[in-house]
């Protein structure tokens, strides 16, 4: 391997035409410039410049190696900026997975931040649930993903790291004029006789629902399971059946569906960004990770708004 620090002062010994110009050139001293050249030689098992009384001249090696110089440099120049442009988050490529619910607000609106504030990021976009996005971290083909977790679920594996991001409580979704849409509060006992828009077909957090009526002492009766919010919500306005929202959707539920707190501790969940294994951490990781901060706190701001306007 080329010592590209010994193939500078080769140039600048060819174009100066002696080491003690070069030394100035490099703020070397002669002594030191021409230590550099017979180790670069000894290294190469070559001569490299002749010494002579009007100076120093290139072999033909040397020419050879000076030769191809500029464009080593011009690479390692070029490679240097890329690095450069990379750190700053003027280029680059983040990979980021989210499960469907956030999809429509938290995803959609930290892209928008995103984008508007590093143009130059390129990113690549996964949805899939959180054991989906586990394995595409452990695979590196994402580098953090939005992932969530009720209380009745195990955690993920150690090795994924996982940083808090929001507590996201259900709340429960009536058509309008339902005999429960004036309360404060609705507790999910209220709710046995109702048939339920599960808003969820497959996956860990299938028996989420039934197992938190379980507890409160009914069975609950599904009309529909579908991973489409606008069909829950559709369903919810024509009267077919009730439906959890997840809090960080309120914001954007249809006019015609009224929202109300649900009373059920089993029936909220954390809100989590998981990165892949080890310890590196690129600049537009850690940048997106401050943006879904931000957009998560709007979203809970704007869900206690449109909670308190009914």
């Amino acid at each position: 391997m080329l010592d590209v620090r010994r193939l500078w002062i080769l140039r600048e010994v060819s174009r100066r035409g002696s080491f003690t110009a070069a030394a100035q050139a490099l703020a070397y001293t002669p002594s030191a410039i021409s230590q550099q050249i017979a180790a670069f030689e000894r290294e190469l098992g070559t001569r490299l410049v002749e010494r002579g009384a009007r100076g120093v001249s290139l072999t033909e090696p040397g020419r050879l190696l000076v030769s191809q110089a500029e464009s080593v440099f011009h690479q390692l120049d070029s490679i240097e900026k890329e690095l450069r442009a990379f750190a700053g988050l003027e280029s680059g490529l983040l990979r980021l997975g989210w499960f469907a619910t956030a999809g429509s607000t938290l995803v959609a609106r930290s892209i928008a931040a995103f984008r508007a504030r590093y143009p130059g990021i390129e990113l690549d976009l996964f949805q899939g649930d959180p054991d989906e996005c586990v394995a595409g971290l452990r695979a590196n083909e994402i580098n953090l993903a939005l992932v969530y977790q009720f209380e009745m679920e195990p955690p993920l594996p150690e090795d994924i790291e996982q940083l808090d991001l929001v507590d996201d409580p259900l709340h429960i979704g009536l058509p309008l004029g339902h005999p429960l849409a004036d309360r404060d509060s609705i507790g999910l006992a209220d709710l046995a006789d109702e048939p339920w828009i599960q808003g969820v077909r497959h996956g860990s957090t299938l028996e989420v629902l039934p197992e938190a009526c379980h507890e409160v002492g009914f069975e609950p009766v599904v009309a529909l399971r579908t991973d489409d919010r606008t069909v829950v919500e559709g369903l919810v306005a024509a009267g077919v059946g009730v439906a959890l929202i997840p809090q960080l959707t309120v914001p954007t539920v249809r006019a015609d569906v009224v929202v109300r707190p649900l009373d059920a501790k089993a029936l909220s969940r954390k809100i989590r960004v998981a990165l892949a294994p080890g310890s590196y951490r690129s600049p537009a990781a850690l940048a997106m990770l401050g943006v879904l901060k931000n957009v998560c706190a709007e979203l809970k701001d704007e869900a206690a708004r449109r909670l308190a306007s009914g």
